[in-house]
């Protein structure tokens, strides 16, 4: 049985020569991976390389060219042997406005919601975020933790598309940017005080079978200890519709997912 095995290359420092059907690579965890754990070129017909490069979605089946000997290879070159338009990235396009949680929790909730197909992440700095999380999320080395992460879930989903991070914004950041936002982008968010069906806001329905009419999704859920009410009247002033996850109150990284399979993407 020939398994696929699908990897990322770097789009600024390696090579797709589409027209000579060749594609190199300098990237030093592929290779390792490719040559130590998937033992290329020995077991290479039971497996199957695709290649993606992050930001189309191109999925090139290739075959290895470069001669593996027992000196370590700075860059090996693939040829191209076939392309296809990944059939796994969403119609839609939803980019998330991400609450800055707990460190662990925060990659958790970046993981899943890659794995579902989100193609943005705004994190955001509310009311009730704490400062700490905020500190370390700002550190160049963490922010390239997370990208790795994307692209490592991007890779495991059979995604090609790798989700944008954006900077770190404060709230009234959030509404001003909103303010400017089209009319046709629909946006959701989710707090725990529309749980119940008690007081006097009207919560937002998402017709399931109606995803193929959205072409554009805002999302937000709020940090540990939720939205404060004026953060959520504030988002309901910028065309923010509130949508109840049910009666229990969810952790962060649970909600997030919940309001993503709200909209029946999947």
């Amino acid at each position: 049985m020939v398994r696929s095995y699908r990897f990322a290359i770097n789009k600024e420092d390696d090579l797709i020569d589409a027209s000579n059907k060749i594609i190199t690579t300098k990237k030093q965890n592929l290779i390792h991976q490719l040559i130590k754990v998937l033992r290329y070129p020995e077991d290479e017909g039971h497996n199957k390389i695709e290649l993606i490069d992050g930001f189309s979605r191109n999925v090139y089946e290739v075959r290895l060219l470069t001669e593996i000997g027992s000196k370590i290879l700075k860059k090996i070159d693939f040829e191209i042997v076939d392309i296809k338009q990944s059939p796994r990235e969403l119609d839609t396009y939803v980019n998330f406005y991400v609450p800055i949680i707990k460190n662990e929790n925060f990659e958790l909730m970046l993981r899943k919601l890659c794995e579902l197909g989100v193609q943005e992440f705004t994190p955001v700095f509310f009311k009730f975020s704490q400062k700490k999380y905020l500190r370390k999320l700002k550190e160049h080395s963490y922010q390239e933790r997370i990208l790795k992460i994307i692209e490592s879930a991007t890779e495991q989903c059979e995604g090609s598309v790798f989700a944008k991070l954006n900077p770190v914004i404060g709230f009234e950041d959030l509404i001003r940017l909103n303010q400017k936002i089209d009319k046709d982008t629909i946006k959701l968010f989710a707090s725990e005080r529309l749980s119940l069906s008690e007081g006097p806001r009207e919560k937002a329905e998402i017709k399931q079978g109606g995803s193929k009419d959205m072409k554009k999704v805002s999302l937000l859920i709020g940090p540990e200890g939720g939205l404060s009410i004026e953060e959520v009247e504030a988002l309901e002033k910028t065309d923010f519709k509130g949508i109840s996850l049910g009666k229990r109150i969810l952790r962060a990284e649970t909600a997030a997912v919940v309001l993503f399979t709200k909209l029946g993407l999947i």
